[in-house]
Parts: structure tokens; C-alpha cells; sequence
């Protein structure tokens, strides 16, 4: 499997690439006046760096958001080839976001949990059909077979691969891959490990988790998504079925400086994992609800899912480490110190993230020509969201990779403004 076509995650090693910030050039951008928490000269250079050194062909939005309000730059156009399409792109851009389509869903079972409707320990097999048959792992020194939860479903701790084995990773059968195949390659895995135990990231797993949530409520996992967290914030640009106003909008994928034509649809069985398209104006309600500066319904669903849970390690960048909670991961420096504040906030919220004062909870995002991330800091109340519609490297695909730590110019930058 390549990640450059189908990869929603990469979790890595190690992080190398660098970029000189050159030249100035024409863009879209929207700025408040937020003290040393803005979008910078600097910021813009780097990002026109990426784009025009890289020969990319893409584009790139920024959105950030503190409780001073929101700022928004955009560099690039919708389209390289089309000349109907030479609109520099901005906050009401579309793009593929990805991976960061799993914050959605495990936003989802925080509050179907909250609701009382599904329990994090519930075993799987509880919300599967009567004929599909979930593995188990078996220990000799347990009476009883081990069995996937919801939690490990969400967390990646449930032992299932990647992807599912029978998944055509190309073309059009690849988006016409069902539910009863996905079932099929649910029931011939055989863990080799205790579920809950060892993180090892799964599409196939958040794939599972969107459809039983989905099928727990008898909706459509879009229409789910869109009725218990897209309407009540706002966020009517945010759709894995475009439209053709929403369409309109979309700026171009791009891999290695082609576009990528057409669009790549994954199919409704995968769809959790990683199949919604949205906005930087959309996505920064999205973060401002996640930061508590917008109070909605979601509240105490969205700080349940930010919890870290397990520690995944990955190395990614040397200092730092990275744990997984509900979807979202948590980075932190290992040789920072907890500040008063965080501390104070970790105990009242009972919540297991050792912030200390360089520490961000993150997502990102590589699909089908796009790559994105999005991290905030909920003791400084900062946020940021990067769509970026190129994939190539050394330089875009490290936008997504942004959340390991500081390996460059760009992500040293984006640190800084979260923890700084």
C-alpha cells in the first residue's frame, strides 16, 4: 500500500526536511490584532516557500483561533490546470481533511457515551450483526477469550490491521468496497496480542467503530456526524457528499505537482476513518469548541475524547512523546516542566494529559492529494488548522507531520504560537 494515494496517518520514525522562506507573493488573508498569537510575516514566507520552491502546484490555509477571535491566510490557487479556477483559495475553501474525519467519529462515542447509549468497555460484539463473529485473543492463563471494545476500537488498541485484507487499495472498487466485506475481514483476523494493550493504528478499526455507532442510532454516519456536531457548530461547509455550490469550492489535490482527477471517494465502510471535506472557517469552530471557547452540548464529550490514554511510542521527533486518547494524540516535550495551571486543570477535569509548557493535542491528515493537520492547547486556549491540497516531498507532506514536534522552520513556528 502507498500512503501518498490512500495513507490517512503516517506516524514515522523520524522527521527530516527543511525549507529557506523565499520571496513574497500575492495571497488571501484575513488578521487580528492578537499580540505574539497571529500570523506572522514569517508564517506567510515559509508557507509561500513550501508552495513555490516545492513546484507543488498546491495550496495552502492557515486558520488560527485564541479568545481574541480568528485569523485566516490563504496561498495558492483552487486549481493549477483549470483557468476557471484561478481563485486564490481562503477560509471557505474546501479541502480533504483526512484522518482528522476520526476526531468526528470519536467525538460521536465520547457522547453516545455521555448519553448513557453505549459504554466505552462494551465488547464490539454486542453491536455487530448476529452473523459476523469479532476476534478474540485467547490467554492460557484467562478463562475467558479477550474480547475488542469500543474504547479499543477508538484508541488503537485493538489489534486489527490497518486495513481490512480484502480491501482493493485502487480504483473504483476500492470505493465500492461494502459493510459485509468489511464484516468478512473483521471475522478472519486473528489478534496476536490483548486488545487494549499495544497501540497500532487502524482504519480498519475507526471504520468499524463509525459503523456501529451509526447503526447503535439507526443514521447514516454522515448524517450522524452532521446531526450531533456539524449543525450545532456551525459547520455547514463540512460534508463527505459535496454538493455543487460546496463542490465549487474545492480546491485541487495534488500529488508530486499533477492533480489528482478524479476526487477519491472511500467507501461508507471506511468512511469514520477518514472521508470528510471541509473549510478552515469550518474547522476553526471545530476548534474552538474542542478549546472550550465556544460552550456547546459537546462540551464534556469533546474533553473525554482529548484524554491520553496510552503512550504510542513513537518517536517521531527526539524529546518528545506522543500518546493516543480517544482519536486525538497528545505531544509533549519529556523534558518540560507541568505548569501550575495545567496541573490545576488535569485535576479538575480528572483528565490523564500531563500538560506541561510544551504540549499540544493534535490530528493530521494525508489523503488523495492533501495533507493537513490541526492542534491546539487547551491551557493557553490556542488553535491551528493547515489544508494544504499537495501531497510531495520533502516539504507539504511535513504540514501533517507538524504534531511530532519541532523538526523545522514551519513547525517550530507552529509550537511556539501554541505554547509560547
Amino acid at each position: 500500500m502507498t500512503f501518498l494515494l490512500i495513507g490517512i496517518l503516517l506516524l514515522t520514525s523520524s522527521i527530516t526536511g527543511t525549507t529557506t522562506p523565499t520571496g513574497m507573493a500575492t495571497a488571501a488573508t484575513t488578521t487580528i490584532t492578537t499580540g505574539s498569537f497571529k500570523i506572522s510575516d514569517y508564517m506567510k514566507q515559509i508557507i509561500q516557500s513550501r508552495i513555490d520552491n516545492a513546484g507543488s502546484n498546491a495550496a495552502i490555509v492557515v486558520g488560527l483561533v485564541n479568545s481574541s477571535g480568528t485569523q485566516f491566510y490563504g496561498y495558492g490557487k483552487l486549481s493549477s490546470s483549470s483557468s476557471s479556477n484561478k481563485t486564490t483559495v481562503d477560509k471557505n475553501t474546501i479541502f480533504d481533511i483526512g484522518s482528522i474525519t476520526k476526531t468526528f467519529t470519536t467525538t460521536l462515542l465520547a457522547d453516545m457515551v455521555d448519553h448513557g447509549i453505549v459504554n466505552l468497555n462494551d465488547p464490539i460484539q454486542k453491536y455487530l450483526p448476529a452473523t459476523v463473529k469479532a476476534p478474540t485473543f485467547n490467554n492460557n492463563d484467562r478463562q475467558q477469550p479477550q474480547q475488542i471494545t469500543l474504547k479499543d476500537l477508538a484508541t488503537h488498541t485493538s489489534g486489527l490491521p490497518d486495513y481490512p485484507a480484502n480491501w482493493p487499495l485502487y480504483g473504483v472498487a476500492s470505493e465500492k468496497y461494502t459493510i459485509q466485506q468489511m464484516y468478512q475481514a473483521l471475522s478472519s483476523v486473528k489478534l496476536t496480542r490483548p486488545p487494549g494493550t499495544e497501540y497500532n493504528y487502524s482504519d480498519f478499526g475507526m471504520g468499524l467503530l463509525g459503523d456501529i455507532l451509526a447503526s447503535k442510532s439507526g443514521i447514516p454516519y454522515e448524517q450522524l456526524v452532521i446531526n450531533k456536531i456539524l449543525n450545532p457548530l456551525g459547520m455547514n461547509s463540512t460534508r463527505i457528499t459535496l454538493s455543487d455550490t460546496l463542490r465549487s469550492r474545492l480546491a485541487s489535490g495534488h500529488f508530486n505537482g499533477q492533480e489528482v482527477n478524479p476526487l477519491l471517494d472511500l467507501p461508507p465502510a471506511l468512511a469514520a476513518g477518514g472521508a470528510f471535506r471541509s473549510s478552515a472557517s469550518d474547522m476553526v469552530n471545530y476548534l474552538s469548541a474542542n478549546i472550550g471557547l465556544t460552550k456547546t452540548s459537546l462540551y464534556n464529550a469533546m474533553q473525554e475524547s482529548h484524554m491520553s490514554r496510552l503512550n504510542t511510542n513513537q518517536t517521531g521527533v527526539p524529546g518528545y512523546k506522543v500518546y493516543v486518547g480517544l482519536g486525538w494524540f497528545t505531544t509533549t516535550a519529556t523534558t518540560a516542566t507541568t505548569t501550575t495551571a495545567a496541573k490545576a486543570t488535569n485535576t479538575s477535569n480528572n483528565n490523564n494529559n500531563n500538560f506541561n509548557n510544551d504540549t499540544i493535542i493534535w490530528h493530521n491528515g494525508i489523503f488523495n492529494g492533501y495533507n493537513s493537520f490541526i492542534g491546539f492547547n487547551p491551557i493557553k486556549q490556542r488553535g491551528i488548522i493547515i489544508l494544504c491540497s499537495g501531497v510531495q516531498q520533502p516539504y507539504l507532506t511535513l504540514i501533517s507531520q507538524i504534531g511530532f514536534g519541532r523538526f523545522d522552520n514551519l513547525s517550530s513556528l507552529i509550537w511556539n504560537l501554541l505554547n509560547r
